[in-house]
Parts: C-alpha cells; sequence; structure tokens
C-alpha cells in the first residue's frame, strides 16, 4: 500500500462547475474502487490576487491509501472523470491535475505550496519541482492548472485550519435559483456562531452560504469544528433536493495569504501586512471609495477602501495623520499606477492628537470673520475689520475611533481572510 497524492486545479469558469464539486464525484469514485481516505478532502484557497484566477481561486486535494498495483487504473480514472467534467470548451479554463506518491511529504514542495498561496508562481516553477520531487503533472488543456493542483497536494498541513461543508444540487437545478430560506440561515447562525462563521451579512442583509452563480454548489457552511457544520447544516430549512454533502479542511479564514513586510519590501499581486503611520487625511473619492497614505521608514504606499466595504470606510475616513495602525490587503499593480493596498481589515494601533481650525470672531464687534483666501487672512463682513492668518484658532479634535481590530463585512470579505471573531475567540 502506498499514499496516494491527487490535486486538481481550474476546472471551472468564470459562470459555471467547481473544482470541488469535480473533487468530490472523484472522491466517491474512489471509494468504489476499494481506496482508503487518509485524509478528509482539502479545499485550498490560493493568491487571491491571481489575474486570472475564477472567483475563488481553490484548488482540490484528495488523499488516499492505495495499492501500487491500481495506481495505473487510478490516475486514468480521475484523468478521464476530469476531462468529462471540466469546463473545457471555456476560454481560460485550463484544468491541471498532480499525482504524488510518498510516505513524506517533501518539504520543497510544501515551500511551494505556501508561495502559490502568497505570490504568482510560473508553471515552469511548478514543472520543476515537480521534476524534483517526482511528482506527475497532467495539463488537460493548457497548463495554468497544473500550479494550483500541485499546490494543493503540498498543502497536506494547513495551520489553524478551518472546515467547509459544501452541499451540491440535484443537476436539474444548476442555474436556476437556489431555494434555502434565509430565516434559517439567520436561525443557523444564531445558534452557532461564533463555531460557524460568514453565514449571514446583517449590514447587507443577505445570505452569504448561497453562491450567485450557476454552478452545482448549493451552499456552504464556514466552521472551525466539524461536527459543528454538520450540525449547523440540519438546522437549515432547504426547499430543493440535495445531491450530496462533502466536508473539506480548509485554509480558509486563516489569513494564510499575509505577508509581513516593510513598504519598500511590497510586490504587486501578493497579500500583506505593514505597520506605518497615516500619511495624510483620508480622501473620498468618486463612487465612495476611500484612499490614504500609510509610510514607514522605509517609503509611502496607497491604501484603499473600496466601496463593497460599506461601513468599514467609516473607520477609514475617521483616520487622522500620526495615528499608528497596522494594514492588512491586497497589492494591486496597474501599468502606469502605484501599488495599492486594498484594504481587508485595520488594526489602529495608537491614536494622534489631531486639531483642526476654526474661524476667529472679531475682535470688534464680535462677528465671526469671513476668510480672504488661503494665507491672506480675515476680514469681518460687518465693521470691515481684517485679521492675519496667525488670529486662526486651533482647537483638538474629539476622536471617535478608539484602538482596536476592523474588519470588513462578510459581503466583503476574502476568503483567505480571517474574521473578526477569531480576534474574540483568541485564534491567531
Amino acid at each position: 500500500m502506498v499514499k496516494l497524492h491527487i490535486g486538481i486545479d481550474d476546472t471551472d469558469s468564470r459562470k459555471a462547475m467547481c473544482t470541488t464539486y469535480v473533487a468530490a464525484i472523484i472522491f466517491e469514485d474512489l471509494l468504489k474502487m476499494g481506496l482508503t481516505p487518509i485524509m478528509r478532502p482539502q479545499l485550498i484557497r490560493l493568491n487571491p490576487n491571481c489575474p486570472y484566477k475564477t472567483r475563488g481561486n481553490a484548488a482540490v486535494a484528495l488523499r488516499f491509501s492505495a495499492d501500487s498495483g491500481k495506481l495505473k487504473k487510478v490516475k486514468e480514472v480521475v484523468l478521464n472523470r476530469v476531462r468529462e467534467l471540466a469546463e473545457l470548451e471555456c476560454d481560460g479554463t485550463e484544468p491541471g491535475v498532480a499525482f504524488y506518491v510518498g510516505e513524506e511529504m517533501p518539504e520543497r514542495l510544501r515551500s511551494f505550496s505556501m508561495s502559490v498561496v502568497r505570490r504568482m508562481v510560473s508553471v515552469g516553477d511548478a514543472f520543476a519541482v515537480a521534476s524534483d520531487v517526482g511528482a506527475e503533472l497532467y495539463a488537460l488543456k493548457g497548463s495554468k492548472g497544473v500550479v494550483g493542483a500541485l499546490a494543493a497536494v503540498g498543502m497536506d498541513r494547513i495551520p489553524k485550519k478551518t472546515y467547509e461543508l459544501i452541499a451540491y444540487r440535484a443537476k436539474q437545478n444548476w442555474g436556476t435559483f437556489r431555494r434555502v430560506d434565509d430565516n434559517s440561515v439567520i436561525k443557523m447562525d444564531s445558534m452557532t456562531n461564533p463555531w460557524t462563521f460568514d453565514n449571514f451579512d446583517y449590514e447587507t442583509n443577505e445570505s452569504r452560504i448561497t453562491p450567485h452563480t450557476p454552478c452545482p454548489v448549493l451552499l456552504g457552511i464556514r466552521s472551525l469544528d466539524s461536527d459543528m457544520a454538520f450540525y449547523a447544516f440540519s438546522i437549515l430549512r432547504i426547499l430543493e433536493p440535495v445531491e450530496r454533502v462533502l466536508l473539506f479542511e480548509t485554509n480558509q479564514a486563516t489569513d494564510l495569504h499575509i505577508q509581513k513586510v516593510k513598504i519598500a519590501e511590497i510586490e504587486g499581486e501578493t497579500s500583506v501586512s505593514v505597520e506605518g503611520s497615516v500619511a495624510d487625511l483620508p480622501r473620498v473619492m468618486p463612487g465612495g471609495h476611500v484612499f490614504f497614505t500609510l509610510k514607514d521608514e522605509t517609503g509611502t504606499i496607497q491604501c484603499a477602501a473600496f466601496e463593497p466595504t460599506k461601513s468599514f470606510r467609516n473607520v477609514v475616513r475617521a483616520l487622522r495623520p500620526g495615528d499608528r495602525v497596522i494594514v492588512y490587503g491586497g497589492v494591486k499593480s496597474k501599468p502606469g499606477l502605484s501599488l495599492t493596498i486594498n484594504l481587508e481589515k485595520i488594526r489602529v494601533i495608537e491614536l494622534a492628537k489631531s486639531f483642526h481650525a476654526l474661524t476667529p470672531f472679531c475682535s470688534i464687534c464680535g462677528k465671526k470673520m469671513k476668510s480672504l483666501g488661503r494665507n491672506k487672512g480675515y476680514r469681518c463682513p460687518k465693521c470691515g475689520n481684517r485679521l492675519s492668518e496667525s488670529s486662526k484658532v486651533f482647537v483638538e479634535e474629539q476622536r471617535t475611533l478608539t484602538p482596536g481590530v476592523y474588519t470588513v463585512p462578510p459581503s466583503a470579505r476574502r476568503h483567505l481572510s480571517k474574521p473578526l471573531l477569531f480576534e474574540d475567540l483568541g485564534t491567531s
């Protein structure tokens, strides 16, 4: 008997299919062939900044104990099923499958997996690593999918893993409205939170367990505990047939994508945490997006809270120059533009004193004066008395913001981002 590790990626398109569904079918196929699972199926979220990702950028790993004499047949079954179910006719879909046979996972392969979660990795790098460790890669149309497939194989140890229970729809319902009672989602959330999380966004008043694409997924319940995921599922009122249910181990909600760096070290298409101070007043841009500049001893960078982050923008608007913060988010690079951190979370460490200017009152008649323009002083509209710019009065602002951790609402949260409730639970 040998340990067989299977990685699968990029079988879906932006609209249809789901790599977890392909893996769920293959998982059942291999059980019927008599293989024994050595771990739960794993759902591995990869670099969320990848420009050609499909939705959540997930790959899947399946791990079995198998008779070495059956390996050829097992590989044929896996590859044929991927060819059957993958969205091969869609532009951008480039399915990849990886196989690794071995008692111990090579550290180089584990390191490669972490790299794929945190930065952009080339197809050439994937083939080089596979050659070095003895893994087999199959590119079934194009080759991009082999990167995620090999990364899934190497992620056999997930730090602070979480779980996701995924229920799949009967095929006749694919592409139709999902019939899961929202009130039962709220009930489930109230009965199982914080051990399940991101079930419902109370700010936007929408369920977060059902996707909006015509894929086979009916719903997904994210959980810190495997048993609690099934209990939560039992509470739901589901008004359509469920084809199958499978529980995955996952790196979701772990902040595994985040790298602690200095500003000068930041690269595009990565996710970072940076400690620094606010360099200017936040600016509200067209569309409601909020920007400010962060600085540390190595440089400056723009930070952005975009409109979908909703009330989180109020936190960013409340920042003032000199505030000490740690920002977390994905770095976007566009030709001709400077790097920007798209904020996922912010930790306010220390607040600076902030002052704002008040227009002075006339020293003769007491009337509130009018500005004559920038640095030109003031004139009383009643008696004509003039005062210099130095007459401006400064008062300390009463800050409403307090030190602490602030994060975006569930509707804007990336799969890998750790929710605020984990801070409350002491989960690190």
